[in-house]
């Protein structure tokens, strides 16, 4: 089944690939109709804040940026490595508060573990589209038996094979300190 498209500024249905609005450099953009966004600006300014405020345009900053994880699903998480420099790697969001905290498991004995064990501080990045943000804040470890088994999903299986009560299982807690985002093609920085 083909998902459907809805501009994110009028609301209209996006029937067709030459619906869609484009970036400056030409390439569709999937948020926007043609009739809203065009070359990377947008084309109409009237204000759906009161009718349509589900929809990203209209949205506060931080819930833009909810919306684009909620469609990233991977994000890259960067610790501190042991020579103090930053080691990004993808990772799977299996849970989310906003952005004002993000889960995300690991191996117990994965790199991002021992980093995160001696040193708390961590980033996270995401982009979709031409819209990104970068989090600054710290990652904990958790391994209490009640939160793994909360989080636990069944793909885990798969990592994990004997359950939530696997010895290699954990979970990274993300939480943000600075969101520093640039969404339609504006700069905004929010602080936790």
């Amino acid at each position: 089944m083909e998902e459907k498209h809805f501009c994110q500024s009028c609301g209209m249905n996006i029937n067709s690939p030459e619906q869609f609005g484009t970036h400056g450099d030409g390439h569709r953009n999937e948020d926007y109709c043609i009739h809203c966004y065009e070359n990377g600006v947008f084309t109409c300014n009237q204000n759906a804040t009161q009718l349509r405020s589900d929809l990203k345009r209209w949205m506060k900053d931080e819930d833009k940026a909810s919306w684009i994880l909620d469609r990233c699903g991977y994000v890259t998480l960067s610790t501190v490595d042991e020579h103090g420099f930053p080691r990004p790697v993808a990772m799977d969001v299996i849970a989310h508060d906003g952005i004002r905290q993000i889960w995300m498991t690991t191996y117990r004995n994965s790199a991002k573990a021992r980093h995160l064990q001696r040193n708390q501080k961590a980033g996270v990045a995401f982009v979709r589209e031409a819209d990104s943000a970068s989090l600054t804040g710290k990652a904990e470890v958790i391994t209490d038996n009640d939160t793994l088994r909360r989080f636990w999903k069944d793909f885990f299986f798969h990592y994990y094979p004997d359950g939530p009560c696997d010895g290699n299982y954990c979970l990274i807690r993300f939480s943000t300190q600075e969101a520093v985002l640039w969404i339609d093609g504006k700069h905004a920085t929010i602080s936790f």
